[in-house]
């Protein structure tokens, strides 16, 4: 079972907008070397000598120019599929892979995660060629626009014009025919290494990925987990031309099927019938020659960057991808995690960089929200300008989405911990954020646990990192220490084990704490004087119409205010909602103390709360309660009734552009609202910020789905498919 998990490293760079080629000019043109580019995963060159990048975590197909321009020629960006019948620049592709052009010049994209075959005519319009969008494998002998596809990669043109690619995760190759029919090629379905000198149809491969034809009419196939370069050849036989089944590095200047090469992902053939092989793992672009013999054309085997080089093999690769050739013969590399194309004068041996300044932009920063990945978004709040802000958990940053939609980082530099107070905050590191507020001067609060300690931070008007407060300082100690009562906690052993399980500000700029464990209210003011206000920690249900100092709470969690400053609690274990009043009394105003969820459309008071994780006031005054493990967001009217807002109930991901109720929501965590009372919501569990607006519709306004967490500055997906 382990070996259909892979970590696929991805990165997200900045979005450009670009032009089509004898097109009116659609956004600025930018040169290609000075642009962040990130991860590619196809690359193609046209008759005239633009080459063609898929730049996978923009969702953006570009075009440089022989000038060293760098232009958009598909994707608007954002993740999804729209489009077809108009322009490629306004359509939405999904993780783009393989790339390939025509006999006329139209270009066509493996839209991988779209599970389709898109095609860009030479007026620049885009159309589906292949593929229903849901991914599968069925339609062999009909059309193939009817047919599913499953994670399309690579793809290349026969003399004849038929079209071929890698259908990966189906472990198969296919062709469309001039027909627009669709036919396995080579695979039989069944992944893992058998079939050579037998027909192709019935070999097995596992995960292809980059395929090429020579003069010959030969297919060649990165067998990327079979660490092999197949061929297929005209009369429909496979065989190994290079790669033992060995992951590591061996071989050169010895027969390439004897050699070791490591999780291939490219392949091309020049005119000359040379073979080049994009050796991923090996940090090395290999050739084997007419005689079969393979050797080391660029790359050392290490992976630090040193520059372009007058001697290919003394310049370093880091995970080669992909690899073409140019009408001059030029070797054209995707040197993927140095975020660059590299050049190579074959005749020469010369390194030259044409795309890419190796520099990352994070998970789509720059660019539309829609196009960035997100992994476990928490707390959320909107400023006053109307800017969502969250906290991106997995990825350990605080981000920022403008009311057009574009995503960047606000704080945080992608490394787990709690390091960098006084310094700018996106320089500082991030651990654990989950609730993040605003107070009335609209500085940034997040609470986050560093060891036994919870911590509150804060990123100040001028943009730094600042500690405000832990559950370890004397002040803090000594002042719930001095507290009429003491929690159950505090009076045990572990006397100094407290928490901040939830923070709330009123207009005055008070900060109120929720001590789960110790069952009561702290309140901080604006001169940082820390007093107990709730709570006698006694775990109990009592106190309502009375002083809330004086009333007993069961593990109270999520806090909110209104605008006039009255405090609303999630008084977990009693199942009820509590409201502080600006005098000090507690009243209870939703639950009837049942661990269920029932009575929407009744009285408040009489319905079941079971999940109540996160509490928020909208600007009409209407207290909302969410519910992570309910999947659903649930609000108490002006008349004191409970109505569901957004979620069906039933854990996943649908109804966006329907009713918010019918939608299915997956882990919701926390809610904010803008000036135009649209609510967003930290979809947790889909990797999504969602959006509702004033009308009940939901849609998607950040995030792609795709699950992943930042490591090494890049962020790694889990995907749960066949395919590494």
């Amino acid at each position: 079972m382990f070996k259909k998990y892979f970590l696929v490293l991805t990165v997200f760079s900045f979005f450009l907008g670009y032009v089509f080629p004898d097109t009116e000019v659609l956004a600025k043109i930018g040169t290609a070397t000075k642009t962040e580019i990130s991860l590619v995963d196809g690359i193609a060159v046209d008759k005239n000598g633009n080459v063609y990048i898929a730049r996978r975590d923009n969702n953006v197909v570009s075009r440089i120019d022989l000038k060293g321009n760098m232009t958009a020629y598909a994707g608007n960006g954002s993740a999804g599929y729209s489009g077809d019948g108009g322009k490629a620049t306004e359509a939405r592709l999904n993780v783009p892979a393989g790339l390939a052009l025509d006999k006329r010049g139209n270009l066509y994209i493996a839209d991988r995660n779209n599970h389709r075959i898109r095609k860009v005519d030479s007026r620049g319009n885009i159309s589906t060629v292949a593929g229903t969008g849901t991914a599968g494998f069925n339609g062999d002998g009909g059309p193939a626009t009817s047919a599913q596809l499953n994670h399309p990669s690579g793809i290349a043109f026969d003399k004849k014009g038929n079209l071929y690619f890698s259908d990966r995760s189906n472990d198969r190759i296919r062709m469309i025919d001039s027909n627009g029919n669709i036919h396995t090629y080579a695979g039989n379905g069944r992944e893992g290494f058998r079939g050579d000198s037998g027909p192709a149809v019935q070999a097995s491969l596992d995960k292809p990925f980059g395929i090429a034809f020579d003069r010959k009419g030969n297919l060649y196939i990165a067998d990327r987990r079979n660490n092999r370069v197949r061929r297929v050849n005209s009369r429909g036989t496979i065989t190994t031309v290079a790669g033992d089944g060995g992951f590591f590095f061996s071989g050169d200047n010895g027969p390439a099927y004897r050699a070791s090469v490591a999780g291939p992902t490219g392949v091309a053939v020049d005119d000359q019938g040379i073979l080049y092989i994009a050796d991923r793992s090996n940090n090395r672009v290999r050739a084997v020659d007419s005689q079969g013999m393979i050797t080391t054309v660029v790359g050392t085997g290490k992976q630090d960057y040193n520059g372009d080089s007058e001697v290919a093999r003394e310049t370093n690769l880091h995970l080669p991808f992909g690899v073409t050739l140019n009408p001059n013969g030029n070797l054209l590399v995707i040197d993927r995690s140095h975020y660059r194309i590299r050049s190579i004068n074959l005749k020469r041996g010369s390194v030259k960089t044409i795309a890419g300044n190796g520099k990352k932009m994070f998970a789509g920063d720059g660019g539309p929200a829609t196009g960035a990945t997100l992994s476990f978004p928490h707390g959320i709040a909107v400023d006053k300008n109307d800017n969502v802000i969250f906290s991106d958990k997995g990825n350990y940053r605080i981000r920022k989405i403008s009311p057009t939609g574009e995503i960047h980082t606000f704080a945080g530099n992608g490394i787990r911990g709690n390091i960098g107070d006084g310094l700018p905050a996106k320089e500082a590191s991030i651990y654990g954020a989950t609730s993040l507020k605003l107070n009335n001067k609209g500085e940034i609060f997040i609470v986050s646990p560093s060891g036994f300690v919870s911590l509150i931070r804060k990123i100040d008007e001028k943009g730094i990192m600042r500690k405000f407060l832990d559950t370890v300082t004397p002040l803090y100690l000594e002042s719930i220490a001095n507290s009429k009562y003491k929690g159950k906690v505090q009076t045990g052993e572990l006397a100094t084990i407290t928490t901040f399980s939830d923070f709330a500000f009123d207009h005055k700029g008070n900060m109120f704490i929720s001590d789960r464990l110790n069952h009561q209210i702290r309140k901080v003011d604006a001169k940082g004087n820390i007093a107990t206000i709730a709570g006698t920690g006694e775990s109990g249900y009592y106190g309502d119409g009375g002083p809330a100092s004086e009333a007993a709470f069961r593990d109270p969690s999520a806090l909110a205010t209104d605008k006039q400053g009255n405090l609303y609690i999630a008084d977990g274990a009693n199942n009820m909602i509590r409201k502080i009043d600006t005098n000090g009394t507690v009243t209870t105003i939703a639950g009837n103390g049942k661990h269920v969820n029932a009575g929407d459309g009744g009285p408040a008071l009489k319905a079941s709360i079971r999940h109540m994780d996160y509490l928020k006031v909208s600007p009409q005054g209407e207290l909302h309660i969410v519910g992570m493990n309910a999947n659903t967001i649930r609000k108490i009217t002006k008349d004191g009734k409970m109505v569901r807002v957004a979620g069906n109930g039933y854990q996943g991901y649908s109804g966006d552009g329907g009713a918010a109720t019918s939608a299915m929501l997956k882990s919701p965590l926390a809610i904010a609202f803008d000036s135009k009372n649209n609510m967003y919501i930290t979809d947790m569990g889909n990797n999504r910020i969602r959006k509702v607006d004033a009308k009940g519709t939901i849609s998607t306004f950040a995030g792609t789905g795709n699950f992943g967490w930042a490591q090494d500055g890049e962020t790694v997906e889990i995907y749960l498919h066949n395919f590494p």
